[in-house]
């Protein structure tokens, strides 16, 4: 695959000694990506001055950046029927396509349309979903001329059903998106969610290409983590790079590997033992560069 093949800073979180940014940019590269995928806490809390010298020196790296993580909160979530939370929720996503500007990334990806980690709170799960479901494209209708005006394509990340219940499938991700109605608003595909949820990875990524809604992929194994080639795993990764190539798919392919248990989101996405020790950063990089010689094979 030619596709320009990027790597999720968090997969260094939790590493020993643990990593500033700049080591991690440099790891990074060092790993052979084309892309970095930043996460909030990476450029947030950086003041503008901070956030120009961020980016400056992730350009002189060679690398374009994508970034992921909404950081919506019960107190401001689009999703929410309380006007105050849901506002609060519209004022975030916009302030958070202004940054992705100071950072030149063209894609901002996450879970805009809900809380991650949560559960129908009820018994009417398919009123209350299709009530949040509502609300959320009410809300994501106004972010979507926001991202049109900044020039940043908003990307629904569908997740399994341990994760959301808003949009689980490529499908549901699709109608979400149609509802909102923006060339703005795409969808980030998961290879570990849609093994999870769908009945054929490759048919799902083409329906959300051909509908005009693919925005770009998340790449991982079924366990979380990076695809090397060395053995035949559940996912068929022949089939995904064939598709790709087929339907003439020329977005990132961005590796979200979690295999530190002593990183902060360990817990949050069910990590409990170590894949990989934190000290050996040799290691991390070397399973990085790996994963990215074996999806430019495919």
């Amino acid at each position: 695959m030619q596709n320009n093949i990027g790597l999720q800073t968090a997969y260094w979180n939790g590493t020993t000694p643990e990593l500033d940014i700049y080591k991690i940019i440099d790891l990074t590269k060092k790993a052979n990506m084309d892309t970095i995928e930043l996460k909030a806490g990476d450029f947030v809390p950086l003041t503008t001055e901070e956030r120009r010298e961020l980016k400056s020196y992730i350009k002189d790296a060679g690398l374009s950046v994508t970034v992921n993580g909404t950081g919506l909160r019960p107190e401001r979530d689009v999703s929410s029927s309380d006007k105050e939370s849901h506002e609060a929720g519209i004022r975030h996503l916009c302030t958070m396509l202004d940054l992705c500007v100071e950072m030149d990334a063209k894609l901002f990806s996450g879970i805009p349309y809900g809380l991650w980690n949560t559960r129908p709170d009820g018994e009417d799960i398919a009123g209350i979903k299709k009530v949040r479901t509502a609300n959320a494209v009410k809300g994501l209708t106004e972010v979507a001329k926001y991202a049109e005006e900044a020039g940043v394509t908003m990307c629904l990340e569908i997740v399994n059903r341990f994760e959301q219940y808003t949009a689980n499938t490529a499908e549901e991700g699709i109608a979400v998106c149609e509802a909102i109605g923006s060339e703005y608003c795409k969808l980030l595909l998961d290879t570990f969610h849609m093994n999870i949820e769908e009945d054929y990875i490759p048919d799902a990524i083409r329906t959300a290409h051909e509908k005009g809604y693919l925005g770009y992929l998340h790449i991982g194994e079924s366990n979380r983590k990076i695809p090397a080639g060395g053995r035949k795993t559940n996912i068929d990764w022949e089939a995904i790079a064939e598709t790709i190539k087929e339907i003439g798919f020329e977005g990132p392919l961005v590796m979200e590997p979690f295999v530190l248990n002593t990183s902060a989101s360990a817990k949050s996405v069910s990590l409990w033992r170590a894949i990989k020790p934190a000290d050996d950063i040799d290691g991390l990089v070397a399973d990085a560069a790996a994963g990215v010689k074996y999806l430019k094979s495919l």
